[in-house]
């Protein structure tokens, strides 16, 4: 159960550090750039704290995908980020991904 809660916390940290990032505008917001960076730093940490408790490859693809959601989501409402209905089908994809991994994981 542990693994889990250290990788919900990474996927919240990354997509945290992203968006932070995208605030920080390059250099020109160097508080947002910090705290992306300190956002990014807890993610790695949390992360190796994770690999502890869970396979490799699950927990990779669980947190690259579950990231690559919210950040879309975030650039959608947040930042009105353009989407259009193939990328709609791709983001469905990933989805039904993360649902497979996850039913898989649960018979091991």
């Amino acid at each position: 159960m542990i693994g889990y809660i250290y990788l919900v916390l990474t996927i919240i940290f990354e997509t945290a550090a992203i968006i932070l990032m995208k605030m920080a505008d390059g250099p020109t917001n160097k508080k947002y750039l910090i705290l992306g960076s300190i956002c990014y730093t807890a993610t790695f940490f949390l992360l190796t704290m994770a690999l502890k408790h869970l396979p490799m490859g699950y927990t990779n693809a669980i947190w690259a995908g579950s990231s690559t959601l919210l950040v879309y989501v975030a650039s959608m409402y947040y930042f009105d980020e353009k989407t259009n209905f193939i990328e709609l089908i791709f983001l469905l994809c990933i989805i039904i991904g993360l649902i497979g991994l996850n039913f898989l994981q649960k018979g091991k």
